[in-house]
């Protein structure tokens, strides 16, 4: 087979050598720049740059087996469902996504949005998340049923950069970058309540006390302000910096608040007494790479040397901060020292990722790949495309900047297991689960062929079962699976370990079409995805391919043998009509009286008895029966 794909989101599959065409389909609508084929040749992925899509699809049964799109441009903001299962993002390219946090993948997208998503934000129920954008709305959506039902507005157009949800899901509010003011809404009518005002710069960020009684509010006028949102007659306490306020976080019991400042600090207060209980000097920490356009090396320069974005651990013991940088930083929050530093990607085309640029490339007017030709090109030779088949079209006046590295918005999940980074090359997920499934036993010199082999003999099936995938012999498995007896499979399949829950349906799938034991492998079958229905939903994503090898499998011998069954049900029908025909036939040649004849007459004359004996009159019945019993059975012969 050959798959080519083609400019205008169209690929096709051919047959070589003749070059016979299969099918052709649109799968995108702009260029589709990659083709895998995985090896067995059964499925293609395509992968489409522009849009962020990943495609693969069934050329077979043609059917998508994956289709997912990432945000095509950059992914801003970033929040964790109450039960960490979901993760909604948004990004510059006005789209809504929601992402499932064990697989990775979206599910739902939103596109209500007309211009870049700045925040987003789940409420506690995890039903229900919100979202504001620099189109001058903050929009709640529906997970029950995928649906935008809820637009809370301005009375005077502005464009929204935070936003906060109080922990009973009742009080909406968020900030915006013209007015410097905060608007406050009612989730259950929608109308706006109160503007809050007070702010002399942007507001770059809101958060709600866990007590859901205080709001806090960071800004570029160096404050961070702690407002009573349900009694305005208190004075707003006001916490001032040296530097702009860049990112706030409470603490999960509320009683400490962090600040970073663009200056490359995080600063602590005490909320109750407003007081700052100390701070962390990361600015050597979060310096990234240097830049193309950079005059000074990395160490010397003062951009990107600040945290745009913080969050406390489930327990508040740690502090997850970054920015415009390759790094992410994890601190103690007690000690103030630096646990980890996180890099978030090593793609040498992303612009801040390099330490060191190679001067070979830096001329007098900067670097090689930015300088403009416009003014010594004429028009006629600016538009001639002298490149070589493979490279890019055009020369390097028509180029593309480089996309800077950093992380927009980092959040950790509620069960304190895993964090989440909404960087420049897409959502990133770290986990101290891993997808690989614990086994604690291992592999030793006691599980041998033989000994397997004994414990079939001695009746422990399950121990020679997993013995016998640790050995990952073919025989040896085949063996000892068709010893167990068809009884003890469902108890079998209700101790099976997971570890091996995979291998062994692929086992199942691979032998299922050509051996004879179907209702053995059904009863393994249905066993196993009933006892470990929640372990298979929860995988359901690695397990699919070996579940559609099972339903192949099991739909196929479902044709067959349904063939067959009718092909047989027919034949038999149409056996037994042709004996009835065959035996009328031969009783009308020969005229013979057989006793079942004989017998259908005494059946013909208790029914007859039976009719008579429902009349009332007794006496004719007393009539009819000593006639009856004066019948001699020779009356009977004759009449016959």
């Amino acid at each position: 087979l050959l798959v080519l794909g083609f400019t205008n989101g169209v690929f096709g599959i051919w047959e070589m050598p003749d070059f016979n065409k299969i099918h052709s389909l649109s799968i995108s609508r702009k260029a589709i720049n990659t083709v895998a084929i995985n090896p067995s040749g059964e499925w293609l992925a395509f992968g489409s740059s522009k849009l962020g899509q990943l495609l693969v699809w069934e050329w077979q049964s043609e059917t998508y087996v994956l289709k997912q799109q990432g945000h095509f441009y950059d992914m801003s903001c970033i929040a964790y469902s109450g039960d960490g299962q979901y993760i909604a993002t948004g990004g510059d390219d006005a789209k809504v996504k929601v992402w499932n946090a064990l697989t990775g993948y979206c599910f739902i997208t939103f596109t209500e949005h007309s211009s870049a998503v700045t925040a987003v934000q789940f409420t506690k129920g995890n039903q229900v998340f919100l979202s504001a954008s620099l189109d001058g709305t903050v929009r709640a959506y529906d997970l029950v049923r995928y649906r935008n039902f809820r637009i809370f507005t301005s009375p005077t157009p502005v464009q929204f950069t935070s936003l906060a949800v109080d922990p009973s899901g009742e009080i909406v509010c968020a900030g915006c970058q013209d007015t410097f003011e905060i608007y406050m809404w009612s989730m259950q009518t929608g109308k706006l309540l109160d503007v809050l005002s007070g702010h002399e710069g942007p507001i770059s960020a809101l958060a709600f006390r866990a007590d859901g009684l205080s709001l806090a509010s960071g800004s570029w006028d160096n404050t961070v302000r702690l407002w009573d949102i349900f009694d305005r007659s208190k004075t707003v306490e006001q916490l001032t910096h040296s530097h702009e306020v860049m990112a706030i976080a409470y603490r999960p019991d509320g009683k400490e608040i962090c600040a970073s400042t663009l200056d490359g600090q995080i600063h602590f207060w005490d909320v109750a007494k407003a007081e700052s209980t100390g701070s962390i000097e990361g600015r050597r920490d979060i310096s990234g790479g240097r830049k193309a356009n950079d005059r000074r090396t990395a160490a010397n320069s003062s951009s990107g040397k600040s945290f745009s974005t913080l969050c406390y651990s489930a327990d508040g013991t740690a502090v997850l901060g970054g920015g415009n940088s390759k790094y992410i930083c994890l601190y103690d929050r007690q000690s103030g020292i630096l646990l980890r530093k996180f890099q978030i990607s090593m793609n040498q085309s992303l612009d801040g990722v390099q330490e060191k640029l190679n001067s070979k490339l830096m001329t007098e007017a900067g670097p090689a790949d930015l300088i403009d030709s416009d003014g010594i090109d004429s028009d006629t030779e600016k538009h001639v495309d002298r490149s070589l088949p493979g490279v890019r079209s055009g020369d390097k006046s028509n180029r593309l900047l480089k996309p800077e590295v950093r992380a927009r918005a980092l959040r950790f999940s509620p069960t304190g297991r895993q964090w989440a980074a909404a960087s420049t090359e897409g959502l990133l997920i770290y986990s101290l689960d891993d997808n690989m499934v614990f086994d604690p036993y291992e592999l030793d010199e006691d599980v041998t062929p033989d000994t397997v082999r004994d414990l079939a003999r001695k009746g422990d099936y399950l121990r020679a079962l997993v013995n016998a995938f640790r050995l990952n012999e073919n025989y040896l498995i085949r063996e000892v699976y068709q010893s167990i007896p068809p009884l003890d499979v469902a108890l079998l399949t209700k101790d099976f370990p997971e570890a091996y829950l995979e291998r062994l349906l692929k086992f199942i799938a691979s032998i299922i079409e050509s051996s004879q034991l179907l209702e053995f492998h059904l009863r393994w079958i249905s066993g196993l995805l009933s006892n470990h229905g929640v372990f298979v939903k929860t995988r359901s994503v690695a397990l699919q391919p070996v579940l559609r090898t099972l339903q192949r499998g099991v739909t196929r011998l479902h044709q067959d043998i349904g063939t067959t069954c009718d092909k047989n049900h027919y034949t038999l029908d149409y056996l037994l009509v042709q004996g009835k025909q065959q035996a009328e036939a031969e009783k009308e040649e020969s005229g013979d009286i057989t006793m079942q004849d004989v017998f259908a007459s005494f059946d013909d004359n208790d029914s007859e008895l039976a009719e008579d004996s429902e009349e009332p009159d007794s006496e004719e019945h007393e009539e009819r029966g000593s006639g009856l019993m004066d019948v001699d059975s020779s009356e009977v012969l004759a009449r016959a």
